[in-house]
């Protein structure tokens, strides 16, 4: 059993060291930083070696059991790259402050804050923060980045954002109507939130609901995924009717 309070209150706490953080995040998986370049803007993002192999393993060791938790937070999903490009695109004066929500690895969050956008980068697993405060501290991102717990299903933040980010985050159907409130919640008066899924997960039904309260807009994005081959991506920005 994870003691996750313990690691929440590592990787969120004000004076955490990398040597510290990183030899804590050895102890649960073999891990090494993986460069990621999306133009002029480089960030090194912490993950599980050999992630398949991993989730393999656990699968095998677990055979009987009824439930089992796999590291998927752990994965950099392939929606997270044209949107973190987007990111790259905008300027930060017109929306300083920025949340991403079920950041995972914190691609988005982290490219956002090596651009200069203030960020909060969130998630609901422990571990996923230890990992995101790991790579804000290896990249030199403290000043601008934070890791933060976040809940959206149940919880929120005291506090607003001019952007709100999320990639692949469409994925439980029960999640689609917190997930409404979450951006409602948390979005500035003026500010627009930006989504991101595999063309293949378009979850109509989310955004059938999120349209009583956002005029959005789609636009397909074509990329080249890990294997080489092209991919698609639907990208979304919405914001509040009031505001449209």
């Amino acid at each position: 059993m994870r003691d996750n309070q313990r690691l929440l209150t590592l990787a969120t706490a004000p004076d955490a060291r990398l040597d510290d953080l990183l030899a804590l995040a050895q102890t649960l998986y073999p891990v090494h930083f993986e460069p990621v370049s999306l133009g002029e803007v480089a960030v090194d993002i912490l993950q599980i070696s050999d992630l398949s192999s991993h989730i393999d393993q656990l699968m095998a060791r677990s055979s009987g059991q009824k439930k089992i938790s796999l590291p998927f937070w752990a994965k950099i999903w392939p929606a997270s790259f044209p949107m973190s490009l987007l990111l790259t695109r905008i300027d930060p004066a017109s929306a300083p402050r920025l949340l991403e929500i079920g950041a995972g690895v914190g691609l988005c969050g982290l490219v956002a804050a090596r651009r200069g956008f203030a960020v909060a980068i969130t998630d609901i697993e422990p571990e996923a923060l230890l990992f995101i405060r790991v790579s804000i501290l290896k990249n030199g991102l403290e000043a601008t980045a934070r890791a933060v717990h976040l809940d959206f299903m149940t919880g929120s933040l005291e506090e607003r954002f001019d952007a709100i980010v999320a990639s692949e985050a469409l994925y439980i159907p029960d999640s689609h109507e917190p997930l409404t409130k979450c951006l409602t919640t948390h979005l500035a008066p003026g500010g627009q939130v930006l989504m991101a899924s595999d063309i293949a997960r378009p979850a109509p039904k989310f955004f059938a609901h999120a349209s009583q309260h956002f005029a959005i807009q789609r636009m397909e994005a074509q990329y080249r995924g890990e294997d080489d081959q092209p991919k698609t991506s639907i990208l979304f920005r919405m914001r509040a009717h009031t505001n449209a």
